[in-house]
């Protein structure tokens, strides 16, 4: 059977773009027009894009209005107020999915090009500041762009430029609603917000204009030279080792924009481009605005600055040098007879393996951010307990009462000593007795966390003896030397800290007393607590928490025993259970 062939072409030849190429020729010669512009006309009144195109065009203004019958021209203004309305309408999932739509950067074209169609402006317009002259002859195009505000914030901080008199983009807050929208880059220049010029204006004035507005809000912007560049989005996490509050800085270029975090919350760091100043988000809060941060370099400079200033006013005050001095001495009601021999234990100073002695003991670092990454735990081998805290606090009675009700599960560290064993002690079960020798050669070796002397015997906690207990698959219980954190926090053991906390003075004096809580001295003697011991207990606490709370995993106040027991157990047992963010290095 004879097949036939159509002769009709798939490709559609508009037929202006066909008159326009017929008469290349005539403008050739009429004009003068070089052969490289004639040819480049002529390719492009021929490409398939430029002649659909045409043919688009023309079907929207050759058809008679009583076909464009639309029932609204501002479906753009009515779908800025449904999702101003339906925003606070709690966690349904059809409101959600609505808003997601209504967000989207393409479903707002579609509904700006049904706004265009429906009021028939689509015929070409040239305003007569098209081009915009500047001072080299150079014309610079202007974008005129368009996008629907909600009570969201834009998303876009703006700064002056002095050179050129004129405000750009400074930065684009990634996941807001400029960056979303695709249509602000870092750079671009600002005309007109809504057919006014904001040549006269400061960047705050735009800021506030922009933040009155809803709806449909056109923008009149010279295109920067960054376009081309793309935010990427940064995976890193990082915890906070100081309270923020942008409001409250100086030197935060827009702290509308600012993010306010505490202590101890673990941030999403979602670009560094910015090398003073990081956007990030609150781990967690999937709808959580993106907002600005110090890094890491402008915060330790603000911080080693106020340092500064107040050693400044400490050493114009008492007329006399403030260095050297440590935020966590000892009382200076103590005296000093009494402080030598009050620390027992003392931490290594210096030297070690690369994991563990990565810091020298006397160098003063600013704690500002540290990179965390989640940890999870297993059944088999389970994170060491770290109670910190000032002396008197109960460290010693939570985990007396801990290990009593739960003897099978938690074990703490057999210290070592030199001293000579005692007739009723038993090797291995009190102290692993060593000798003086060998204890020594251990503390060169750098062998153990922490090491003192007392009464001329050597007193100290090894490696081994918690590796020991960690890999017998219970949970080691450890109360250290605030000194000696510095050497636990490492990858090898990975250990929980808890700091307990004295609570108000009031109630520690009440509930002291009531237990009749006893203090012990040099010798073995005892005595009741006194009025003086719990401004002690106050003092060293508050400058514990002050020098070392960025190693600090959970904060515990332990004004009643029993209740503050079953609180630990709680914390031991979500330990166990759930994953931790933890130094990136320890899971790496």
């Amino acid at each position: 059977m004879p097949v036939t062939l159509s002769l009709k072409t798939q490709q559609y030849i508009d037929p202006d773009a066909n008159k326009i190429v017929s008469s290349l020729p005539v403008l050739h010669s009429e004009y003068s027009a070089p052969d490289e512009h004639i040819a480049f006309l002529r390719r492009f009144f021929r490409a398939h894009d430029t002649q659909t195109l045409m043919k688009i065009f023309r079907k929207l203004y050759m058809v008679e209005c009583r076909r464009l019958s639309p029932l609204t021209r501002a479906v753009v203004s009515i779908a800025a107020t449904v999702y101003g309305n339906i925003r606070g309408c709690g966690h349904n999932i059809l409101v959600t999915e609505l808003l997601q739509i209504l967000s989207k950067p393409n479903f707002q074209a579609l509904l700006y090009c049904h706004d265009k169609i429906a009021s028939r402006d689509f015929s070409p317009q040239l305003s007569e500041d098209f081009g915009v002259q500047n001072g080299d002859d150079q014309t610079e195009h202007v974008t005129v762009i368009q996008f629907i505000k909600t009570s969201e914030p834009l998303g876009a901080t703006l700064q002056y430029n002095d050179e050129t008199g004129t405000l750009q983009i400074a930065r684009i807050m990634i996941g807001g609603a400029a960056d979303r929208s695709g249509l602000l880059h870092i750079g671009d220049e600002i005309l007109e917000v809504a057919g006014k010029s904001v040549r006269d204006k400061t960047p705050d004035e735009v800021v506030q204009m922009l933040g009155k507005m809803t709806g449909s809000i056109s923008m009149k912007i010279v295109s920067g030279t960054n376009r081309l560049v793309t935010l990427r989005e940064s995976k890193m996490r990082v915890r906070a080792f100081f309270d923020y509050n942008p409001i409250n800085d100086v030197l935060n270029p827009c702290p509308d924009a600012g993010l306010n975090f505490c202590r101890g919350d673990v941030l999403h760091i979602v670009s560094q481009d910015d090398p003073w100043w990081w956007q990030a988000r609150k781990e967690g809060e999937l709808s959580g605005k993106t907002g600005l941060i110090p890094a890491r370099q402008l915060q330790e400079r603000t911080e080693m600055m106020k340092r500064y200033h107040s050693d400044e006013d400490l050493r114009n005050c008492t007329g006399r040098s403030s260095r050297g001095t440590s935020p966590c001495r000892i009382s200076p009601k103590i005296p000093r007879s009494r402080r030598i021999k009050k620390t027992m234990y003392q931490a290594q100073h210096s030297g070690g393996t690369p994991e563990i002695y990565r810091r020298e003991y006397d160098i003063e670092d600013i704690p500002t951010y540290e990179e965390v990454e989640l940890f999870q735990p297993t059944q088999d081998r389970f994170r060491p307990v770290v109670l910190i805290g000032p002396p008197g606090v109960g460290r010693n009675e939570l985990k007396r009462r801990v290990m009593v009700y739960a003897p099978d599960t938690f074990e703490e560290v057999v210290p070592y000593t030199s001293r000579k064993r005692k007739q009723h002690e038993q090797d291995s079960r009190e102290y692993h007795f060593v000798p003086r020798e060998e204890m020594e050669r251990g503390i060169i070796n750098h062998k153990f966390v922490e090491f003192g002397e007392f009464k001329g015997n050597l007193y100290g906690t090894s490696y081994a003896s918690i590796r020991s207990v960690i890999q017998s698959g219970k949970i080691c219980l450890l109360t250290p030397h605030t000194q000696a954190l510095k050497f636990l926090r490492c990858a090898e053991i990975k250990p929980f800290v808890i700091f307990i906390k004295p609570p108000p003075l009031e109630v520690l004096r009440m509930t002291r007393r009531q237990t009749r809580a006893m203090k012990t001295l040099e010798g073995g003697t005892t005595r009741l607590l006194t009025d003086e011991d719990f401004t002690d207990m106050l003092s060293i606490g508050a400058r514990i928490e002050i020098k070392y709370a960025h190693f600090f995993d959970a904060i515990l106040i332990n004004d009643d025993i029993i209740k503050a027991s079953k609180q630990l157990l709680a914390v031991i047992n979500e330990l166990q259970s759930k994953p931790q963010w933890v130094p990136l290095s320890w899971v790496r």
